[in-house]
């Protein structure tokens, strides 16, 4: 074989395994393997790490949205999540969010702290910038998705208050008739009894 065809054929399987070895030089940290759609990502240097962040809007025609995050502590000592934003817009907590030490919290997942937005301005589909304060370890700032509240975003969507019923007007007690003159009985006992016509005697 020809030293130009040696060089040729070299060549062609450097290039034939050259995503096979990128791949494997990745390793368990490679890119491709962090990819969560329609999920950001963020931290806190090696304290806290914030997974899953995205914002869920309602479905019952309002404005409000649900900020959801996944808060993993990796510190001994417990953290508290103070305030979120959304496009600079405060959230609402509806209670203590703690993250235990070497624990997480998942913000806004069913049965837990909710972080709530009254008026969210953006639509499904786009971008917001949220921003996450702690205690301790002071804000975070990232790009979160925002996403309709149906399917499998459903329990992470804003709870839609059950209707409340209508009180019934109270009837009130006078004491009174109220009845129309016709329904009343109007005929009296005088203890008097009236002659009959055809009985009397002439």
């Amino acid at each position: 074989m020809s030293r130009s065809l040696r060089r040729g054929a070299v060549a062609a399987v450097i290039i034939a395994t050259a995503p096979v070895l990128a791949a494997c030089s990745a390793g368990d940290g490679a890119a491709t393997l962090q990819v969560k759609p329609d999920s950001a990502a963020t931290s806190i240097g090696s304290s806290l790490k914030l997974n899953g962040i995205t914002v869920i809007t309602a479905t019952n025609g309002s404005n409000e949205a649900n900020v959801v995050v996944s808060i993993a502590n990796q510190t001994t000592t417990a953290e508290t999540l103070t305030g979120v934003s959304v496009s600079g817009t405060p959230a609402t907590l509806s209670g203590p969010a703690v993250i235990p030490p070497l624990g997480s919290l998942l913000v806004s997942g069913p049965g837990q702290v909710s972080a709530t937005v009254a008026d969210l301005t953006q639509t499904a589909g786009q971008n917001v910038p949220v921003t996450f304060t702690f205690s301790t370890n002071g804000s975070v700032s990232t790009q979160a998705l925002v996403n309709a509240g149906t399917g499998d975003y459903a329990a992470y969507a804003p709870s839609t208050p059950s209707a409340s019923p209508t009180p019934s007007t109270p009837v009130k007690t006078t004491g009174k008739a109220t009845g129309k003159p016709s329904d009343k009985v109007t005929g009296k006992t005088t203890g008097k009894t009236s002659p009959n016509p055809s009985s009397t005697a002439h």
